[in-house]
């Protein structure tokens, strides 16, 4: 007997990091999505917690939603980039619910691992607690590129067929934090996209044969299905059938529902036999036009059925799937399996039509053939191999047994669409006196208003805004629009590229050795806490500390072994971590500048960084001044130097 005791994995365990894995960067789009679900997502495939992540700032996934979802502030959330739409795309809905997402290795450095997650269910608190929803997911491994098998070349076109989803979907959006420079260089967020674009297209170049994942941007899901069932593999009648969506066609009429023409293609292509069993799932409390058909669908011996429940609190359907097998009464095999599972109800604008403004919204699903399959718990096979815990369904009740009528529901009420504003973030510049700067790139046509906490306007500058107090991690902005003054909570970029960042606070040296020695992960500690660093596991692979001496007593000895400390790391560094490796020594030892012991420094006139320049310092790779890496080496080090204050000293070695 199959045991059914555990439920299936939830949409948000789909965001866990690989063991050994930790989550690089990632894109999602779907049609709605909450704070906190997208907090459980982000905290899972980070391997972050809020406080680490809202320290470093830096976006570990871009999220793209229908135009008619609030914002989603990356103050609130933060790690996630709420990339908005620029102006109304060419579709009706983004209703597609698809997650693409990157994970890297501790060990080794240059392995990588991807993920396709497509859903029926939204990125919501409401999936996971409230609705029947399906999940299709697909892992690939750089390892598994050095021996290229038919599966292989199979998940290869379907990673293919995500990025080029995904790539039309961002033209149409707001993706500028995403490709972020500062100091002419990427963010660490900007070089962590472009890593996970080049294991993409690693894998395009394996990619053969026709894809699972399947959209609608130039062709209906119900046109796709019929030139997908033409395969020689799926030839041959069936004698079941199960669908089952959260919506179904409003209104009244004779017009034949989709599960109808469904029923019709697959009879007209010799795929279902003459009296078939055809069972119809639909919430029985809003099936829409079901409701008033259900004696034509029984004519049509269609059985209209309440989806099943494997919780133990009962759940609203939302889930949408076309299944198709053969079975024997004396067996509980099922056999010829098919499946489409998607975001595309079984209505016109879900299923029937191609992308489409105004009638036909985005919409993604797969289209594959399973295993065989148990159709009950009664056989021997793991849960996962049975129909039951597949899918939502049941052959013990039909909605005539139901002691209430079917209710056709309310039909989806219009949403307010929210574009992106005309400036989406602000660049922080620090000035003296307690002010600063709030600059945004390109010139924006609009009149754009920045407001103070205290709800004043902030004086103009060029390009910008000037601020009193402290940098903000966000900013109240309004313009003028069309239908009146609009407003929003954009980000604040700091000098060092963090995104709606925490302030950072001043490292001892002990600290940045720390930090530095846990490199390339990240400590996850609450970075508020002066006390955190130091309470937790200090063992790296350099210590500060070369005598029995107490290291305090010896400012010009701590300097030194950091200096020696930083170059026993960065020259046994691999080449694919370097750009990473500058961006995180940049930032932490800029934390230190305002350290004591460098102060001993600066009264000898001694720039102790100087050595940092020599060739035994550096790795081999970026020893040359005049190579892309030597230079952004340089330029980090000068930034640093003269945030130290030892810019203008002389070297070691030199004469006074």
């Amino acid at each position: 007997m199959a045991d059914f005791s555990k439920l299936p994995p939830s949409l948000a365990d789909y965001f866990d990091a690989p063991e050994g894995y930790k989550g690089h960067f990632g894109w999602l789009c779907g049609y709605s999505a909450t704070d906190d679900f997208l907090e459980n997502a982000v905290d899972r495939f980070s391997c972050l917690n809020q406080a680490a992540r809202a320290h470093h700032g830096q976006i570990k996934l871009a999220l793209f939603l229908d135009a008619g979802n609030k914002p989603i502030s990356t103050v609130d959330v933060p790690g996630v980039l709420h990339c908005q739409m620029k102006a109304a795309p060419p579709l009706n809905l983004l209703h597609a619910k698809v997650a693409l997402l990157g994970f890297k290795p501790d060990q080794p450095e240059d392995a990588w691992r991807l993920r396709l997650v497509v859903s029926t269910g939204n990125w919501t608190k409401e999936t996971l607690t409230e609705s029947l929803d399906l999940v299709w997911c697909l892992d690939l491994s750089s390892e598994a590129l050095e021996n290229v098998t038919k599966d292989i070349q199979q998940s290869c076109a379907d990673f293919r067929a995500a990025q080029n989803l995904f790539e039309d979907i961002s033209s149409w959006c707001d993706t500028s934090l995403l490709s972020l420079e500062i100091n002419d260089r990427l963010t660490t967020g900007g070089l962590a996209r472009l890593d996970v674009n080049a294991w993409l297209n690693v894998c395009r170049q394996y990619a053969h044969g026709k894809p699972r994942l399947v959209d609608n941007r130039k062709r209906s899901l119900f046109n796709q299905l019929k030139s997908w069932l033409e395969q020689p593999a799926i030839a041959g009648k069936r004698n079941y059938l199960a669908m089952g969506s959260g919506f179904y066609e409003g209104g009244k009429g004779d017009k034949s529902l989709v599960p109808q023409k469904i029923v019709q293609l697959l009879q007209d292509n010799d795929l279902l036999t003459k009296k078939p069993e055809i069972d119809l799932y639909v919430n029985p409390e809003a099936c829409q036009a079901v409701a008033n058909n259900v004696a034509t669908l029984r004519e049509q011996h269609i059985t209209v059925r309440p989806p099943s429940q494997l919780a133990k609190t009962e759940r609203t359907l939302h889930a949408k799937f076309i299944f198709s097998a053969n079975y024997r009464n004396v067996s509980d095999t099922l056999t010829q399996c098919w499946l489409y599972m998607g975001s595309g109800n079984l209505t016109g604008p879900g299923f029937m039509q191609r992308m489409k403004t105004g009638v036909g919204n985005l919409e993604a699903g797969v289209f594959f053939a399973p295993e065989r399959l148990a159709r009950t718990a009664a056989g021997k096979l793991a849960p996962e191999k049975t129909l039951a815990w597949l899918l939502p369904i049941q052959s013990e009740i039909d909605c005539d047994a139901l002691q209430m009528p079917l209710q056709a529901g309310q039909e989806m009420e219009e949403r307010t669409p929210y574009f992106a504003p005309p400036i989406t973030w602000l660049k922080w510049t620090p000035l003296a006196d307690g002010q600063g700067t709030l600059h945004y790139s390109g010139s924006p046509e609009n009149n754009i208003t920045a407001f103070a906490p205290g709800g004043t306007s902030c004086p103009l500058v060029s390009q910008g805004f000037l601020w009193q107090g402290e940098m903000p991690r966000w900013v109240d902005i309004a313009w003028p629009a069309d239908n009146g003054t609009q407003s929003a909570k954009i980000p604040v970029v700091d000098a060092l590229g963090r995104i709606a960042a925490t302030p950072l606070r001043p490292l001892d040296l002990e600290e940045v050795l720390w930090q530095l020695s846990s490199f390339p992960h990240t400590p996850d500690v609450d970075f508020a806490d002066p006390t955190s660093m130091l309470t937790t596991s200090t063992a790296g692979s350099f210590t500060i500390n070369s005598d029995d001496q107490p290291v305090s007593s010896q400012p010009v000895r701590q300097v030194m072994a950091l200096i020696e400390g930083i170059a026993e790391r960065q020259t046994t560094l691999p080449e694919s971590q370097w750009l990473y490796w500058c961006r995180s020594l940049e930032q932490a030892l800029i934390q230190a500048s305002n350290n004591g012991d460098i102060t001993r420094f600066r009264d000898l006139g001694i720039n102790p960084l100087s050595p940092l320049r020599e060739a035994p310092f550096r790795p081999v790779y970026a020893e040359d001044d005049q190579s892309d890496k030597g230079q952004d080496y340089l330029q980090m080090l000068m930034r640093i130097e003269q945030a130290w204050g030892v810019d203008s000293l002389r070297i070691f070695g030199e004469c006074k």
